[in-house]
């Protein structure tokens, strides 16, 4: 359905060394969307200049963000979450939703304090380390992904419908019917967009 579809802008990390020119474009459509994403850090390069890059283009998109107040982002922050949890900062007037996380308890941790939000997708929940971080992530802040068609099920692209895989995991996590993990998701989605 049409209806759950919202367009969004954004400059993925791993792009940024070829297309940081393209922000002027980004800008002049800044105003016909309030989803931003996917953006952020990836810390996988150890190349310091391209870090920096990602850094100062993060900056500038949190900025102009800022300036719009009700901005809906969704975040990569690979092997970068200290960094990518210092530029959102607590005063952020916007929705953030932490894509994959995959820091420390710690980070979690700071990241819950100055309201992040997280979304899960079906390969977060083939680790350990994924499925303890979700253990950790408040109910009323979990939305799903499928992060296709870089994430695969069954050796196949993630699909939208692949996010019931998600859900299921969270009725066992949670303790609840599945039923009630898919409403409480739903009630989250609502609330992210309201904020």
């Amino acid at each position: 359905d049409k209806k759950f579809l919202y367009p969004s802008i954004g400059l993925h990390p791993e792009l940024v060394a070829s297309h940081e020119h393209e922000l002027d474009k980004m800008w002049s459509h800044f105003s016909e969307t309030r989803f931003v994403g996917e953006v952020g850090l990836d810390y996988v390069t150890n190349d310091e200049n391209c870090r920096c890059r990602q850094r100062n283009v993060f900056t500038k998109i949190l900025s102009k963000s800022a300036e719009s107040g009700n901005k809906v982002i969704t975040v990569h922050s690979r092997r970068s979450a200290v960094d990518v949890l210092s530029a959102i900062g607590a005063a952020f007037p916007g929705t953030v939703i932490l894509h994959w996380f995959s820091g420390t308890n710690s980070q979690l941790d700071r990241a819950i304090e100055i309201g992040c939000w997280f979304s899960v997708n079906p390969a977060m929940l083939r680790s350990k380390s994924g499925r303890d971080l979700l253990a950790r992530m408040p109910q009323d802040r979990i939305l799903t992904e499928t992060d296709g068609p870089f994430v695969s099920v069954d050796g196949v692209p993630a699909r939208p419908e692949c996010v019931e895989i998600v859900v299921r995991a969270l009725a066992v996590q949670w303790n609840d019917s599945f039923e009630n993990a898919a409403c409480r998701v739903f009630e989250n989605f609502q609330r992210a967009l309201a904020t």
